[in-house]
Order: C-alpha cells, then sequence, then structure tokens
C-alpha cells in the first residue's frame, strides 16, 4: 500500500521547504516508494543508507537505459547537438564507455594532483575574502563560493587568463540550466574546440593539453566527448563546490558555539566539510538511473525500465548509521560513513577537489572574518542552491 504517501510529495512546498521527514517515512515504509515528478515521470525512492549504496552498486541499475530496452526509433527521436554533448558525459554512461572516459580524465584528479594546486587555490581563497572584508557587506555565493570554482576549473582545463571572462559567462549559463535554446552550450562548444586546436599546436601542462594528446595515442575523446567532459566539470565541479562553501557557511553561522569552534581552530576545516557534506550534501537525489530488469531494492519490486531514486540525502540521516542524524555536529566521530560523493564506479571524480576547495575557503573566512554574521537581508537562512539563484547574504561586523 501506498495510499499514505502522496503521488507527488516530494514536490509539494512543504517537503521542498524540509524534505528531511519524508525521507525519514520512506526509510521506515520498508520498501521503495513511487513518486511522480513534475514531467509526470514515475520513480521509486530509495533512502535508507544500506539499501543506497547496494542500488549505487547494483549491476542491473545504471543510466543507458536504452542499451536495454528496444523501442521503434522515429526521426523525430533524433538528439539535438546539445543533446548530443550531454548524452557523452560520464554521469550519463555505463561501462564501457564509462570506464574508457573516466580513465583517460582520473589522473587529473587523483589527492597527489590536487594537492599540487594547495598553494595556488589558498591564494585565490585569500583573495576573495579579502575583497568580500573590503565591501563590508557581500554574498556569499557571489562573492566567495562561485568565483573560486570557476577560476579553479579555468586553471585546470588551461583556460587563458584572457578568455576567462567568456567562461565564466557560460558557465553560469549552463550551471543554472537556463540555457534553454542551447546557445550557451554550442558557443561553448565551439570555443572548446578552438581551445583543443591552440592546445594541439601549444601544448601546455592543462587537462585539456594531456587530452587533445591522446590523439596522438589512437585513445582520443571524439568532439562531443570531449566538450561533454569540460561541460561536466564546470556543472558538476562548479555547483558542487559552491554548494558545500554557502551551505557550510550558512550552517556555521546559524550554530554559534561550532562557528566559534572553528574561528578558535580553523584547522579544523576538513572535518566542517565532512559534516556539511554528511548533513546538507550537494545531491539530494543521484543523477537519473534505470532498472534494467525487475530487481528486488529495499524491501520490494522496482519494475523493469523505470527510474530508482537513489536519495543521498535520505541515506546521510539515516539513525542507523549515524548518531543524532538530524544534528548539525562538526565533531561527529562517525561522519565519514557518509556517501554524498556517492560510490561504486561513479564515485565523484572531483571529490578530492572539492574537499580541497571547501576546506581552504572556510580556513580563510574562519581566520580572516572572524566577525561575519548573517545580514538582516539573510531571514531564515534556508538552503542555498545554486542553480536556483540562492543567495546568501553576510556582513563582517566590527568586532569577534
Amino acid at each position: 500500500m501506498t495510499d499514505d504517501f502522496g503521488p507527488m510529495e516530494l514536490w509539494e512546498p512543504q517537503t521542498r521547504r524540509d524534505p528531511y521527514p519524508f525521507y525519514a517515512r520512506v526509510r521506515a515504509a520498508g520498501r521503495p516508494v513511487p513518486q511522480y515528478d513534475p514531467a509526470g515521470n514515475r520513480f521509486w525512492i530509495v533512502a535508507r543508507h544500506a539499501d543506497v549504496l547496494e542500488g549505487l552498486q547494483h549491476p542491473d541499475i545504471g543510466h543507458e537505459l536504452h542499451r536495454h530496452q528496444e523501442r521503434d526509433v522515429s526521426p523525430w527521436d533524433e538528439p539535438s547537438p546539445t543533446e548530443h554533448i550531454s548524452s557523452r558525459q560520464l554521469i550519463a554512461l555505463d561501462p564501457p564507455d564509462h570506464t574508457r572516459l573516466r580513465r583517460l580524465v582520473s589522473t587529473a584528479f587523483t589527492p597527489r594532483t590536487v594537492a599540487r594546486l594547495e598553494d595556488w587555490i589558498a591564494g585565490v581563497a585569500a583573495d576573495l575574502v579579502a575583497r568580500a572584508r573590503a565591501l563590508g557587506g557581500f554574498d556569499a555565493v557571489t562573492d566567495l563560493a562561485d568565483p573560486l570554482p570557476v577560476n579553479v576549473i579555468a586553471q585546470l582545463v588551461g583556460v587563458p587568463d584572457e578568455d576567462r571572462a567568456r567562461f565564466r559567462e557560460w558557465s553560469a549559463v549552463i550551471v543554472s540550466a537556463s540555457d534553454w535554446d542551447g546557445s550557451a552550450t554550442l558557443a561553448f562548444a565551439d570555443y572548446i574546440d578552438d581551445l583543443a586546436a591552440r592546445k594541439r599546436a601549444e601544448p601546455r601542462d592543462d587537462l585539456l593539453s594531456g587530452l587533445v594528446a591522446l590523439e596522438a595515442q589512437g585513445d582520443a575523446l571524439d568532439r562531443n566527448e570531449l566538450v561533454a567532459m569540460v561541460q561536466l566539470l564546470l556543472i558538476a565541479g562548479q555547483e558542487t563546490t559552491v554548494d558545500v562553501i554557502a551551505n557550510g557557511l550558512r550552517l556555521l553561522l546559524t550554530h554559534p558555539e561550532q562557528w566559534q569552534d572553528l574561528r578558535d581552530d580553523p584547522s579544523i576545516a576538513g572535518a566542517v566539510v565532512e559534516e556539511v557534506l554528511r548533513f546538507r550534501g550537494p545531491v539530494e537525489i543521484v543523477p537519473p538511473r534505470f532498472a534494467f530488469r525487475d530487481i528486488e531494492l529495499a524491501g520490494g519490486t522496482i519494475p523493469a525500465f523505470e527510474r530508482v531514486g537513489l536519495s543521498l540525502w535520505g541515506a546521510n540521516r539515516d539513525p542507523e548509521v549515524f548518531t543524532d542524524p538530524d544534528v548539525f555536529d562538526i565533531h561527529r566521530t562517525d561522519v565519514s560513513h557518509h556517501i554524498a560523493f556517492g560510490h561504486g564506479i561513479h564515485f565523484c571524480l572531483g571529490a578530492p577537489l572539492g574537499r580541497l576547495e571547501a576546506r581552504l575557503m572556510l580556513e580563510a573566512v574562519a581566520r580572516e572574518l572572524p566577525d561575519l554574521r548573517l545580514a538582516p537581508g539573510a531571514g531564515d537562512a534556508q538552503d542555498v542552491r545554486l542553480h536556483h539563484g540562492g543567495v546568501l547574504p553576510l556582513e563582517v561586523g566590527n568586532g569577534s
């Protein structure tokens, strides 16, 4: 029976304001719970930590439904140029293509490779914090959280300084999901074509140079794969990091004792980041996945070819795994069990980089803006979502 859940309850305004009680009820239901999204698609919500972990690794749950479902294809089904690009993103692929593409870019995101960027990222964060202090009143997203990952991604990819303003403009449109006609994506693709040609002629020590160099080894990404890879870095790398930084500041400033703990010892910023990831991670439900056959999961059956909604927010508040899961506690000892970056073959490739960026920014804020506080316009400081135009007004006081 499912009459205790509304068919679109997950999308109701009350649930959107605070979805965690909904996920607690899903965990207690002992079965996958069907919901319909605003487009009318049915998907099955799974929210227990153990069940979400199983689903993330299940061999019969994946992204490329067309490989498993026979259907008639008409000329009207031909993908648009932008759909061709988005369909080649890592988060939309299963093995063997996923395995091949992830292997080609993984060396750019190893903890050792990322660690080499630490001093440079710390410098960018320090500059942003200094500018924010000079402003006195500022927005956490626009002035702190957003510029950091955009600069880091541009540096990682190898975008020249003179092109970064355009890169940021495209990034803002693509990440906000407002590229309705695909014009920003297509202009961005043309730019990557041109930049790749420059890297072939004059390679540098950057990700794009490394990827185009693979052409000579016969192991190259095709044009759409190359554009999709850089676009994914923008969407996933930027939005995830902005989310963690902005909501980390929101949570700290609404928990004054823990904000004081970080001010007293900025070296605990790494632990703060992990608790922010657990308590309010950047991904509520993993990108769309499908059951390739009837599967048994979470105490029930998910029908073949239907969507599976694996809730990371639900898993990371599971009382079977976390003590007092609805309490924000930067000192908790069980935080390492969170799965905010996913698990298995789709574990977030940029997790080490996102963790580093967020840690360095929170360290800089704690050291240089100890008198930071929510501005009157911050209201009740609800969740900050970059693609929903989220803001978090802050101000620097006259003393700590």
